[in-house]
C-alpha cells in the first residue's frame, strides 16, 4: 500500500507542476503539465512574470536558456540552475504551430530605465504587510554603517549584499532619488574592495564597475557640488583600485531568427 502511495505521488508530481507565486521567481504563477507534445502550459496566473510575458495556456514550451525541455525534469533542473541568479529568462515556445521567442522578465523596470542595470524588483509582500521606500532606505543605511570592520570578510560581504538589497528595494519605488543611488554606489564600492581582497577579482572587478555606473549616472543627474566632489573623488579613488587589477572583458553576443512575441499594450 504504501509503495502504491508513493508511485502515486510521483506520478502526480512528475506529471504537473505549480510554480508559487509568493516566490517571485521567473516562473511564479505558472502551472506545467507534461504531455505527449512537450511540456505544456496549463496555467498563467494573472500579473505573473509569465503573464506578462506574453505567455497563455495552451503554449508549449520548447527551449529555457538555449537548453531543450522535454519533460518536467528537465524543465525543473533548469529553474533549480537560473534560481537567485537571473532576472530574466529567454524562452522558446510553440503556439499554433509557429516558434516564437518570449523573455520573462522580474527585474525593476523603474532601476533599469534610470540606471541601466537589471536587479531583482521587491518581493510583493501579502496585504498589511506592505514595506515603504523609507523602511528600505533606513535598512539599507544602518546595514552600511553596520561596525564589521573586525569580522570575518564572508561577514562583510553578507553585511553589505543585505544593505545592497534594502537599498535597491528603496530605488525601485524612488527610483530618481540622488541619495539612494549614492548608496548604492557606495555599497558596490565596497563589495569590490572586499571581493578583491577574498581573492575573488572578477567579481571584485564586476562590482567596481557597477559603483562606477552609479557614480556616473548620479553625476549626470545633479549640480550640487557637494554631490559632485563625492562623487569625483570616489571614481578617482576607483579608477586607483581597478589600475591594480588585470581582469579580460567578455561581451557575449546573442542572435535569434524566430518570431518575437508581441504583447498587446
Amino acid at each position: 500500500m504504501r509503495s502504491y502511495i508513493l508511485l502515486f505521488i510521483t506520478i502526480i508530481s512528475l506529471s504537473t507542476f505549480i510554480a508559487p507565486v509568493h516566490a517571485q521567481s521567473i516562473f511564479s504563477g505558472m502551472v506545467f503539465s507534461e504531455k505527449k507534445e512537450g511540456l505544456k502550459i496549463v496555467e498563467v496566473q494573472t500579473k505573473s512574470p509569465g503573464f506578462d510575458a506574453g505567455l497563455i495556456k495552451g503554449d508549449i514550451v520548447l527551449e529555457i536558456e538555449g537548453k531543450k525541455i522535454k519533460s518536467l525534469p528537465d524543465y525543473v533542473k533548469i529553474s533549480r540552475e537560473i534560481r537567485n541568479k537571473k532576472v530574466e529568462a529567454s524562452l522558446v515556445i510553440l503556439r499554433k504551430d509557429v516558434e516564437y521567442d518570449v523573455t520573462i522578465r522580474v527585474y525593476s523596470v523603474p532601476i533599469y530605465q534610470y540606471w541601466k542595470e537589471k536587479v531583482a524588483k521587491p518581493i510583493t509582500l501579502p496585504r498589511g504587510l506592505t514595506k515603504t521606500p523609507y523602511i528600505y532606505w533606513v535598512g539599507g543605511y544602518r546595514a552600511l554603517k553596520e561596525h564589521t570592520k573586525n569580522r570575518p570578510i564572508d561577514a562583510r560581504i553578507a553585511n553589505y549584499n543585505k544593505a545592497l538589497e534594502y537599498l535597491l528595494n528603496a530605488l525601485h519605488y524612488r527610483p530618481k532619488s540622488i541619495d539612494t543611488a549614492l548608496q548604492v554606489a557606495n555599497a558596490y564600492r565596497k563589495l569590490g574592495s572586499l571581493y578583491v581582497e577574498k581573492g575573488m577579482t572578477k567579481e571584485g572587478v564586476i562590482h567596481y564597475r557597477k559603483s562606477i555606473k552609479y557614480y556616473d549616472g548620479c553625476h549626470k543627474q545633479t549640480s550640487k557640488e557637494d554631490y559632485l566632489n563625492k562623487i569625483l573623488t570616489n571614481l578617482q579613488e576607483i579608477e586607483g583600485e581597478l589600475s591594480k587589477i588585470n581582469s579580460n572583458k567578455t561581451v557575449p553576443a546573442t542572435e535569434t531568427r524566430r518570431k518575437s512575441l508581441h504583447i498587446p499594450q
